[in-house]
């Protein structure tokens, strides 16, 4: 069995090598994705099948609500992992969706989406690049990473539930 270093440290490569590979290619290769879903899987002790379940109902929540929006836009159905977001993008969050418990899926689905619209906004006005499109499961890997280590420091555990509440606590314990 991997020891909890182990897991860790090829955890933060698999994340690594994904962002590297979309920002770099804008593609992702395939079996990084199950190895990902299984490092998530054997590094969540509070895994349930039950939160799983809810993290790709929210998936799939969101995909529909993403297709329906587009489609409503275009007047005629869209096919959204054909121009709007990547295959790769929907894959990496299924393999959240073994990791968060649902509270904490969400928090991460919407606080990362609203830095990687920030700094994707910064670098547009800054760069002002002539085609661009976002490598969003790159990104919000990086984003992960953050999270993860800092979790790792300050020993709380994002696959429960309590982990804002804790957070927070002890954000004001500090101040």
């Amino acid at each position: 069995m991997l020891s909890v270093i182990s897991l860790r440290l090829l955890l933060v490569l698999i994340l690594l090598v994904m962002g590297i590979q979309d920002l770099k290619f804008r593609a992702i290769s395939w079996y990084l994705f199950p190895a990902l879903a299984l490092c998530l899987l054997l590094a969540n002790p509070s895994f349930t099948v039950y939160s799983c379940l809810l993290n790709i109902g929210f998936v799939a929540f969101v995909f529909v609500l993403l297709t329906c929006w587009f489609s409503l836009k275009q007047g005629s159905m869209v096919n959204l992992t054909r121009r709007h977001l990547g295959i790769g993008d929907v894959l990496f969050l299924l393999c959240l969706a073994f990791f968060f418990s649902p509270v904490n899926f969400f928090l991460f689905y919407l606080m990362s989406l609203l830095l990687i619209c920030m700094g994707t906004g910064a670098y547009l006005l800054l760069c002002k690049p002539a085609n661009f499109s976002i490598p969003l499961a790159g990104l919000q890997g990086f984003v992960f990473i953050l999270l993860l280590l800092a979790s790792w420091i300050w020993k709380t555990e994002l696959g429960n539930s309590d982990f804002l509440p804790e957070f927070l606590m002890m954000s004001y314990e500090r101040s």
